[in-house]
C-alpha cells in the first residue's frame, strides 16, 4: 500500500495556504493561556527598573554620615582598649576570680579563669574592626547596586553589632580603673549605629529599593 503524504507539512511548507478558523482559535487561546501565565510570573518576580534615578539622600549622605561617626567611636574604643589591654585583662580576670568565690557554681572553672581573661578582650577589639570592615561596604553597595538584599545584610550586620555593644561594655569598660569616657563612647556608637540601620529602612530608601522578590503565599494562591 502506498504512503500518504503527509498533508500537514504540505500545508505548513505553502505560504499562500488560509489557516483554518479551529487553527486561529487555537492559536488565540495558546497566545491567551501565555499572555496570562506571563502576567502571574511578572506579578510573583516583579522585574528590576532600569533607571531607578538619584538614590534618596537619608541612603547616602545621613546613614553614611551616622555610621562614620560610629566607626570613629569603634576606632577610639579599639586603639584605647589595645593600649591598656594589659590592665583590661588583668581587671576581667579579678572579675572572674571574684565571681568564682561568690557563686562558684555560676562561675568559670578556676582552671578556665585565665584563658578566658586573655581571650576575650583583644577578640572583642578586633570584632568591632571586622563588623565595621563589613558594614561600610553593604552600605555602600546598597546605592551603587540599587540592591534590597546588600541593605538586608548591612541590617543583620548592624544589629549583631548592637548586640555585642552592651556585653562589650561590660567585659572591657565597666571598671574604676578604666577611663568612664569609653562607656559613653560606646554607647554613643551604639546609638549611630542604630541610626544608620534605621536611616536604611526609611520609606522614600524602601520605595527607591526594587520591589522584594521574596515569596509571596497571597499571589501565589492567587495565581492558582
Amino acid at each position: 500500500m502506498a504512503e500518504q503524504p503527509d498533508r500537514g507539512a504540505e500545508w505548513d511548507d505553502d505560504p499562500d495556504r488560509i489557516p483554518t478558523q479551529a487553527e486561529l482559535d487555537a492559536e488565540d487561546l495558546a497566545e491567551m493561556a501565555r499572555t496570562s501565565r506571563d502576567r502571574d510570573l511578572s506579578a510573583l518576580y516583579p522585574g528590576r527598573l532600569d533607571d531607578p534615578g538619584a538614590p534618596p539622600r537619608p541612603l547616602v549622605v545621613h546613614a553614611r554620615v551616622a555610621w562614620w561617626g560610629a566607626a570613629i567611636c569603634g576606632a577610639i574604643l579599639v586603639v584605647y582598649g589595645f593600649l591598656n589591654l594589659s590592665m583590661i585583662t588583668d581587671l576581667l580576670r579579678q572579675r572572674l576570680l571574684d565571681g568564682l568565690a561568690d557563686d562558684p557554681r555560676n562561675s568559670a572553672p578556676e582552671d578556665r579563669v585565665d584563658s578566658l581573661a586573655g581571650f576575650f578582650p583583644p577578640f572583642m577589639l578586633v570584632m568591632i574592626v571586622v563588623l565595621l570592615a563589613i558594614q561600610y561596604p553593604l552600605l555602600v553597595a546598597i546605592a551603587n547596586h540599587h540592591s534590597r538584599s546588600c541593605r538586608s545584610f548591612f541590617v543583620a550586620t548592624i544589629i549583631v553589632n548592637l548586640l555585642c555593644v552592651p556585653i562589650g561594655v561590660d567585659l572591657l569598660f565597666r571598671y574604676d580603673e578604666v577611663w568612664s569616657a569609653m562607656v559613653v563612647i560606646s554607647w554613643i556608637e551604639f546609638a549611630l549605629l542604630l541610626l544608620a540601620g534605621l536611616l536604611t529602612m526609611r520609606r522614600v530608601v524602601d520605595r527607591w529599593l526594587p520591589p522584594s522578590t521574596r515569596m509571596q503565599p497571597s499571589k501565589m494562591f492567587r495565581a492558582r
